[in-house]
C-alpha cells in the first residue's frame, strides 16, 4: 500500500484504549507516511481499516496487535 492511503484506528472510548490507537497511529504516520484517523466507538473495539479493508480487530483475535503485524499487513 502507499503513502495515498488512508487508515483508519477505531478504538473504545469507555475502555480508554486512546493510548494503544495514538501510538499505533504514529508509528503508521512515521513508517507508511499514510493519514491515520482515530474514531472512537465502545464495546471494547479496536481495529484497523485501511482503504476501506479490515487489517486487524481485536474483537475477533482477543488481543491488540504487535505494530510489526499492523505494518506487515499495510505493506501488502
Amino acid at each position: 500500500m502507499d503513502a495515498n492511503m488512508v487508515v483508519s484506528i477505531e478504538y473504545c472510548e469507555s475502555w480508554n484504549y486512546l493510548p494503544q490507537a495514538t501510538s499505533l497511529a504514529a508509528v503508521i504516520k512515521s513508517a507508511l507516511g499514510a493519514e491515520v484517523q482515530l474514531l472512537s466507538s465502545s464495546g471494547g473495539c479496536f481495529e484497523v481499516v485501511a482503504d476501506g479493508e479490515l487489517v486487524f480487530s481485536k474483537n475477533r483475535v482477543g488481543r491488540f496487535p504487535t505494530d510489526e503485524e499492523v505494518l506487515s499487513a499495510l505493506n501488502g
